[in-house]
């Protein structure tokens, strides 16, 4: 290049308009879906009688445009529409979710099913994205003359609208860390030559699914922040006060129906030497996280409750023959072991807390009214809210704001630390030794 070129250059870039950055996460643009689905004809007869020529001239020819009889899907139902439906001409027009529908809609269980089916390179079995972790590699700088090193890093457990996920080949595992000594099962080299893992993969998981919950609930937030709380059947969190939060202790039981997560995180207290308080950030270094691993365990006088624990919505045995819902109940002592971070998540609580007292306030009649006048009484003892956060999602909460992500998104950590494989004793996956033997055979 031109020694003259490159001034002139240079002052082009920096006098025009900002470039468009393929990383940029503030506003990722979802493209519009656009319905395939058209009216179809009868199915053709290719039967010789009364036709008086060759169906290959007929006006719509199965032989050569078979394409016309292809049957699509129709798009997938909204959860809410908002104003009139204008007919566009379209056949497959927006529909609004029924009722029944968006009790479907408001289950983690069913949309973690629901997701994409991917191969699990470790036990060869097929699951739905959402109970795998996918990895992909990424190129490692390096000097000139030396030959060029990759690494296997977790991509895609952030949020898009933070991290956009990685357009190169990946692999998936199942979402459990005892599976990470058995990456050495995966033929690394079909993925990409000179690919290596990292020793601290299982920490770097481990941190981004704590980090996808925290930005749960930022979005959650944000989301409820300007809509008002119409129905009282649509609150997404609340306090469980001090006489709820014993009940629950008492009788084992979460008696509520709409809920499907009970975080327990009280605030974080002063460090025991420096007596100060833990800064809240989501954001640490992995060493950070060793660190503060090392540091709870030599300092923790008593051991820590397990991650979560699930109780029954009821102890009604009326129909012996099916299961009793359950409900997981999680400790933030385990759930966030490091404590900027839990000291991160007690504040977005307490923030989605003040968003909903907002939209509460909202809801109230208007000044005027006698209803209005009248001040709640002041809680008292076991009136007042304990550190329980009660998170719910139903039909109803449906139309606000959408919480099943954030409920998948503890569910996943509860995956990643083995809560949900707690029954298996002879190996980490039921039955898997003829897979095992399969592997070493192939690879």
């Amino acid at each position: 290049m031109s020694p003259r070129l490159l001034p002139r250059l240079l002052k082009f870039l920096q006098d025009g308009p900002p470039l468009r950055s393929s990383q940029s996460n503030k506003n990722v643009r979802h493209r519009k879906r656009v319905s395939m689905k058209k009216p179809v004809p009868d199915a053709p007869s290719f039967t010789y009688e009364g036709r008086t020529r060759s169906i290959l001239l007929d006006d719509t020819n199965p032989i050569t445009e078979g394409h016309i009889y292809d049957r699509h899907k129709s798009l997938p139902p909204r959860v809410r529409i908002l104003g009139p439906i204008h007919d566009t001409g379209e056949h497959d027009r927006p529909r609004e979710m029924t009722e029944e529908e968006r009790e479907w809609w408001s289950s983690p269980y069913l949309r973690m099913l629901a997701s994409p089916l991917r191969n699990c390179q470790v036990t060869r079995k097929k699951l739905p994205s959402d109970f795998l972790i996918r990895l992909a590699p990424v190129r490692l700088p390096a000097s000139q003359g030396v030959r060029e090193q990759q690494s296997l890093v977790p991509d895609g457990i952030e949020h898009p609208k933070f991290k956009p996920r990685r357009s190169t080949p990946a692999c998936y595992i199942t979402c459990w860390k005892d599976v990470v000594p058995h990456i050495t099962r995966i033929p690394l080299q079909r993925l990409s030559p000179n690919l290596s893992v990292p020793p601290l993969l299982s920490l770097r998981i481990g941190y981004q699914l704590r980090l996808r919950v925290l930005q749960e609930l930022e979005l959650l937030t944000k989301r409820l922040a300007m809509k008002a709380l119409d129905d009282p059947s649509a609150t997404v969190l609340r306090r469980l006060t001090r006489s709820e939060w014993k009940v629950v202790l008492r009788t084992g039981t979460i008696p509520y129906m709409d809920a499907v997560a009970v975080i327990v995180v009280p605030p974080v207290n002063k460090h025991p030497e420096t007596k100060e308080k833990p800064q809240t950030s989501a954001q640490l270094d992995v060493m950070d996280i060793v660190q503060d691993d090392a540091d709870s365990l030599t300092n923790s006088e008593r051991p820590r409750p397990p991650l979560s624990v699930l109780h029954p919505v009821s102890r009604d045995q009326s129909h012996p023959l099916l299961p009793n819902a359950q409900t997981p109940l999680y400790h933030g002592l385990s759930l966030f072991p490091s404590r900027p971070q839990r000291a991160a998540l007690h504040k977005a609580l307490c923030g989605l807390l003040e968003v909903e007292r907002r939209a509460r306030s909202r809801a109230l009649p208007s000044p005027g009214s006698s209803e209005h006048s009248e001040k709640s009484p002041r809680a008292h003892g076991d009136a007042k809210g304990s550190h329980a956060f009660l998170l719910c999602s139903n039909q109803h909460t449906a139309k606000r704001a959408d919480t099943v992500p954030l409920a998948i998104a503890l569910w996943r950590l509860r995956m990643w630390e083995g809560q949900a494989y707690a029954g298996e004793i002879s190996h980490w996956e039921v039955d898997a030794e003829w897979r095992l033997d399969w592997a070493k055979r192939s690879y």
